[in-house]
């Protein structure tokens, strides 16, 4: 019962956070571009570039949010697909990498102190923020299901 439980929440809360992370770098990519570039860099040429790039993180987080609905449709439907504890182990474990993956990458940027002048981006305010304490605890939650599986 447990196992079940914490492997649909966990799918649940992957599904909405790749949702949003979808939405807002695919459709909202020169605002998210705005928190990595600083002003002074935004008549540049590549804030545009910047901005049409981020639109691939937002087709990744769009890949794994319908993964995520995929999986939590065939978990309460019943199906026998992917209904076997190691089976949602693994996947469970994938999307916890994913997250993982989204989160990682800021901990050197947050330890040098995020923005330095024009450099980098900052980890402890705003978006950046949300987005680097909500990956970690996703992916928190995934390993834990995923490790509830084996029970």
């Amino acid at each position: 019962m447990i196992p079940n439980l914490a492997y649909v929440l966990a799918l649940v809360a992957s599904a909405i956070w790749f949702a949003m992370a979808f939405r807002y770098f695919a459709y909202q990519q020169e605002t998210a571009a705005k928190v990595l570039i600083p002003p002074s860099a935004r008549s540049s040429p590549l804030f545009l570039t910047t901005a049409a790039s981020i639109r691939f993180l937002g087709g990744m987080n769009g890949a794994f949010a319908v993964l995520s609905l995929v999986l939590l449709a065939l978990a309460v439907s019943g199906s026998a697909l992917f209904a076997a504890s190691a089976e949602r182990a693994v996947l469970l474990f994938v999307l916890g990498l994913a997250h993982f993956s989204q989160f990682i990458y800021n901990v050197p940027i947050l330890r040098n102190g995020g923005r330095q002048g024009e450099a980098y981006w900052p980890v402890r305010t705003g978006p950046m923020l949300t987005i680097f304490v909500v990956d970690a605890v996703e992916t928190l939650v995934n390993a834990g299901a995923g490790l509830l599986q084996f029970v």
